[in-house]
């Protein structure tokens, strides 16, 4: 059986895309260090899967095809389950190539791209949105000559 397989890049655009390679330093421009950037890390890795509609490799939507097909007593490799690992595996890559190294491990440890974009929200995610509520309170407790700031004149 041969390997009909397309791997395309990224920015190309085509209707016969099969599998969709990234270039993270051209596409990510931004690598995640931690909870501070997570937030603006997250939305532009979303985008750029959304524009290639991989996301579901990211949120779990996109399932794996069985491994093996069974028939005539005979199993065979399943090239559906081939294609979708490979994908899952560009874009786990890319995952891995748009953080810091020493986040790296976060990633690199996950079997699947799911996993990896689990992983870092269950890491990062929360801090984040902590942050966000702290930087809040502190803006909302700032004064000016004993004045809150809601009483400042712009």
């Amino acid at each position: 059986m041969a390997n009909n397989t397309t791997f395309v890049n990224a920015d190309t655009t085509t209707n016969t895309i099969v599998i969709v390679q990234f270039n993270p330093a051209f596409q990510l421009p931004i690598k995640l260090a931690g909870s501070h950037n997570f937030t603006p890390w997250k939305a532009h890795v979303s985008l750029l899967m959304h524009r290639h509609n991989l996301f579901g490799h990211l949120d779990g939507t996109t399932v794996a095809p069985p491994i093996s097909l069974t028939g005539n007593n005979e199993t065979t490799l399943n090239p559906p389950y081939m294609n979708w690992f490979r994908q899952d595996q560009l874009v786990q890559n890319t995952i891995l190539a748009s953080v810091e190294p020493t986040l790296s491990s976060t990633v690199a440890t996950v079997t699947s791209a799911h996993k990896a974009w689990e992983s870092l929200h269950t890491t990062f995610a929360n801090k984040s949105h902590t942050r966000i509520i702290n930087l809040q309170d502190q803006l909302a407790r700032i004064t000016k000559d004993s004045r809150p700031d809601s009483t400042f004149n712009c």
